[in-house]
């Protein structure tokens, strides 16, 4: 009988620790699916700044593109 009541105790504890490695490893895929969305929402909001500061630019200087071109554009 402790024999059996071991092999219980053990399989027991066999499976709460694999809940615990999923349920980890569930919250870190979570993580990475909210850090890569936070991560596409500030790449938008570069590119939308980056097209505001152009236009910016062009209306300053009367439709013409200027003299020196941003510094995120490859020369």
């Amino acid at each position: 009988m402790p024999e059996r009541d071991d092999r219980a105790r053990l399989h027991g504890e066999q499976i709460s620790a694999q809940f615990a490695i999923r349920t980890t490893l569930d919250a870190m895929a979570a993580e990475e699916r909210e850090m890569e969305r936070a991560m596409q929402a500030f790449e938008e909001d570069a590119d939308q700044a980056k097209r505001y500061i152009e236009a910016e630019w062009r209306r300053e200087h009367w439709g013409h593109e200027p003299e020196r071109p941003p510094a995120w554009e490859s020369h």
